[in-house]
């Protein structure tokens, strides 16, 4: 026994010497870095009013590990403490005292870290943002029966959860929600191609995170309860308490009540006045499916009637079906020349912008920027706006059943239907949701093994090589339907191996590299399409060719400011839904009417197709296409009339739009939804 009491002791000195061995490297590493604190700020970090604080916080990162050698020595020395004193009444009161004060450091440092307008909120959303970290460490410590191990597991939960907020701000330009988690793989697989800049905020935060374990470290365990009735108690409260949380928040309008507004166009927005945690909750209540207002079976029934009697049987320009359909969805193709105040060395898109012989095209209107693809590429594949699910990645919560959708109504049509996209099968649930939208097969990254790579990805000229091929192979009057996923402009505009060729006149703000990069990309596009369409002008096959944009790339906020030449805190609803708006191209290699500047959005541009192509509608198409007649565009967000004014959901500014936006959201819930209640002979086609 003596041994192993030597033993133990032994242990415990070498732990007590390894940690304080940590606290003076932190120590060290923050006086060697002392530059984040007091060097020159970084353009991204100017706006925020702590930032003229640094050297306030500075000390604070300095004595944060000074503290906890202090309090390492005095524990070991003069509060040395004896058997049994760790369950004291007072030292849990002191551990208590200081875990309420971690709770708070804990919601402080995530919102320091992204938050510019920290100092301006409201006193009663700090209140219920350290309301919130102090229940989530609650529920630990009471799971664990412990403050020292519960805090320092929610220590590190808190410091990941800001974190992961941080970066996923930085590369998307729209904060950490809860559908993120649903793409953590996606996220993950490409999260290398990003840079990760080391920042004050962080050094402050790992500075007090580890000197606050030291201390809890120090202190031992301190169990709450010692005997197994009032353990297992403590384990029901916790749980209970957790119970109750999940009531408030998601099944009340605490939130709501509380004067929050989450703003889905704009989450950041929310997310500085009411805190990340708050937000992150709020935003995640909206994620979960709910019933629209009006909704009923009935009133689904009497609109599909209605639809019924006007739909058309889809006949479109002249009836010359094409043999080949192929649809390229451009990853995050976008024309920036929208913003008055961008200037660039050359033309980005000079080929698209020339196409104008057996062409449509025009500005498209999406729900997502900066990131969420799927939600573009589900729009366009079914119909459905995701004005119902505006906080939702759809592929990852909605697609249950068998989904009705181009691939399907083309299929029935005698289309061979395929699905390239040249990365991984897996991203955005693909895999599963191509087969129930019945695609006959999905051509994913392992058939792009050993070509070239423009940055770390397949690059659009070999995407479309992989396109014509299985154009040249397939079997002869066979009718082939593509659509095209591409990857080769995918955020990440900081790669060394590639090099910038056009660039941004006028603009030296920490985003110059990557819009000379991003610009660039777009430039090669254009000339990948233009060898794409090369080719097939030359082919004896009728092929039509529909080309977009997923979505734009996420901007920073003094870049958009500069290209909007005004600050973008101070953008009105109508310049924010440019943010949201792509370009599309529908082309032929035989006669299709011509147009240029009509603005349409992705829930419509598959119909457009269909009418163009001559080919069948399903009722739903044809309504979609009567819809477009009243509403010519439509996101998450907004809409646009036909007298080209863009209003709100919900502002009231066009009461027949609304009302027919009210009876559009009623059938994309009943089609998601429905299940075998659905009404095939409406949404779908006999194959």
């Amino acid at each position: 026994m003596k041994e192993h009491g030597n033993e133990s002791n032994t242990i415990r000195r070498l732990a007590g010497v390894c940690l304080f061995a940590a606290l003076a490297a932190v120590f060290i590493f923050l006086v060697i870095n002392r530059n984040l604190f007091l060097g020159a700020a970084a353009a991204g970090d100017s706006a925020s009013e702590a930032d003229a604080n640094r050297g306030f916080y500075f000390a604070a990162a300095l004595a944060f590990p000074l503290l906890a050698m202090l309090h390492f020595l005095a524990v070991r020395t003069v509060f040395k403490r004896k058997k049994g004193e760790e369950s004291s009444l007072l030292r849990k009161m002191l551990v208590a005292l200081f875990a309420a004060f971690n709770s708070f450091a804990s919601f402080y440092f995530i919102e320091l870290l992204y938050n510019p307008d920290l100092y301006q909120m409201a006193l009663k959303f700090i209140i219920i943002g350290w309301g919130i970290t102090a229940a989530a460490d609650l529920i630990l410590m009471g799971l664990v029966n412990s403050v020292s191990i519960g805090m320092m597991i929610g220590n590190v939960f808190f410091m990941a959860l800001g974190l992961t907020n941080y970066f996923v701000l930085q590369f998307r330009s729209i904060p950490f929600q809860f559908i993120d988690l649903f793409a953590a793989g996606t996220a993950l697989s490409v999260a290398p191609q990003y840079t990760f800049r080391l920042t004050w905020q962080m050094a402050l935060m790992f500075s007090f995170l580890i000197s606050a374990a030291s201390v809890y470290s120090s202190e031992g365990a301190v169990r709450i309860f010692t005997k197994l009735p009032l353990k297992i108690f403590l384990r029901a409260a916790a749980v209970g308490l957790g119970g109750i949380c999940f009531y408030v928040f998601f099944r009340t309008s605490f939130f709501t009540d509380q004067g929050m507004w989450f703003a889905n166009f704009n989450p950041q927005s929310s997310y500085v006045r009411f805190g990340m945690e708050a937000c992150f909750l709020g935003y995640a209540k909206l994620a979960q499916p709910s019933v629209p207002e009006g909704y009923s079976a009935e009133k689904v029934e009497e609109i599909i009637a209605a639809a019924k009697d006007e739909a058309n049987d889809g006949g479109g320009a002249g009836g010359e079906l094409p043999e080949n359909i192929i649809v390229i969805m451009n990853e995050s193709f976008s024309d920036l020349s929208i913003y008055p105040g961008l200037q660039t060395t050359e033309e980005v898109m000079p080929y698209f912008n020339s196409l104008t012989e057996n062409a449509q095209k025009g500005p498209l209107l999406v729900s997502v920027r900066g990131g969420w693809t799927a939600n573009t590429e589900y729009e366009f594949l079914t119909g459905n706006s995701c004005l119902y699910s505006p906080g939702t990645v759809v592929y990852n919560f909605f697609i249950r059943d068998d989904q009705y959708s181009l691939a399907r109504s083309l299929k029935a049509q005698g289309y061979r239907t395929e699905a390239v996209h040249p990365y991984y099968p897996g991203g955005w649930n693909r895999t599963m949701v191509y087969k129930r939208m019945a695609f006959d097969e999905f051509i994913s990254i392992e058939a792009f093994q050993g070509v070239p790579r423009t940055r770390w990805c397949v690059g659009d000229f070999e995407d479309y090589k992989k396109v014509i091929r299985l154009v040249e192979e397939k079997e002869e009057g066979e009718k082939l339907f593509i659509f095209n996923v591409t990857m080769q402009n995918h955020g990440g505009y900081t790669s060394d191996n590639f090099d910038a060729d056009l660039h941004v006149v006028g603009y030296e703000g920490d985003f110059a590299g990557e819009a000379d990069q991003y610009l660039s990309l777009i430039h090669l596009s254009d000339q990948a399409l233009q060898y794409l369409i090369g080719y097939f002008e030359k082919s004896d096959e009728k092929t039509l060719i529909v080309f977009f944009g997923d979505h734009q790339p996420a901007l920073s906020d003094d870049f958009l400011s500069y290209a909007l030449g005004k600050d973008s805190s101070e953008m009105t609803f109508e310049e924010n839904q440019m943010t949201y708006e792509t370009r599309y191209l529908i082309w032929a290699n035989y006669d299709i009417p011509e147009s240029s500047g009509e603005r349409i959005s992705a829930n419509y541009l598959g119909e457009k197709m269909l009418e163009l192509a001559g080919l069948k509608e399903t009722a739903y198409q044809s309504y979609l296409g009567s819809l477009r007649e009243t509403i010519p565009a439509v996101n998450a967000f907004g809409y646009e009339t036909a007298d080209g004014s863009m209003h709100e959901h919900g502002s009231g500014k066009d009461p027949e739009a609304e009302s027919l936006l009210s009876d559009y959201e009623c059938l994309i819930y009943n089609e998601l939804m429905g299940g075998k209640a659905r009404d095939e002979a409406f949404f779908g086609l006999n194959e």
